[in-house]
């Protein structure tokens, strides 16, 4: 009879260590799954011309200028941010998010010389030349696009340079 348990308990045991755990991974949400719209090439990561260093620098300075802190900061290249999923996804040219950043830093970096926040705001959009950008509204407000994007919510400049990420927090 001591047999008899011994080798059943052995049985289960083995098939208890050889299931996989694909059918518990289908039955659990995939909360930490990365979304297609976030995927970024690789092969783009190069070396940087002076501009886009420069544009990075000026990231790096308003993101430790800002009046509050977490308005303008940055996250490596591709992960979920907090904000997901986005309301809508955009592409904007280098002249619309620098019209953006204006706003931006009038609003949130008084603390900074006029002359030296639109200086940043101007360097910091010539890493690329057009950027997307993932707009994260609170779902209660309602957000037109009448007067161009809402500078509302959260703004999540994905990848950009294939570097990091770029959140924007109105």
């Amino acid at each position: 009879m001591k047999i008899f348990t011994l080798v059943l308990v052995l049985f289960f045991l083995l098939i208890a260590c050889t299931h996989t755990n694909e059918d518990s991974e289908q039955d659990q949400p995939t909360l930490y799954s990365q979304p297609s719209f976030l995927a970024i090439p690789m092969d783009t990561i190069s070396v940087l011309s002076p501009d886009q260093q420069s544009a990075l620098d000026a990231l790096n300075t308003l993101q430790v200028s800002t009046d509050e802190k977490n308005r303008l900061y940055s996250t490596f290249a591709g992960i979920v941010q907090p904000a997901y999923p986005p309301d809508t996804m955009l592409t904007i040219s280098q002249s619309e998010l620098l019209a953006a950043m204006k706003v931006f830093v009038s609003m949130y970096c008084k603390n900074l010389p006029v002359e030296e926040r639109n200086k940043l705001a101007a360097t910091a959009v010539l890493a690329q030349t057009e950027y997307r950008v993932l707009v994260c509204t609170d779902k209660s407000a309602h957000a037109g696009y009448e007067h161009g994007i809402p500078m509302t919510g959260t703004w999540v400049l994905p990848g950009v340079l294939g570097r990091r990420d770029v959140i924007i927090v109105w």
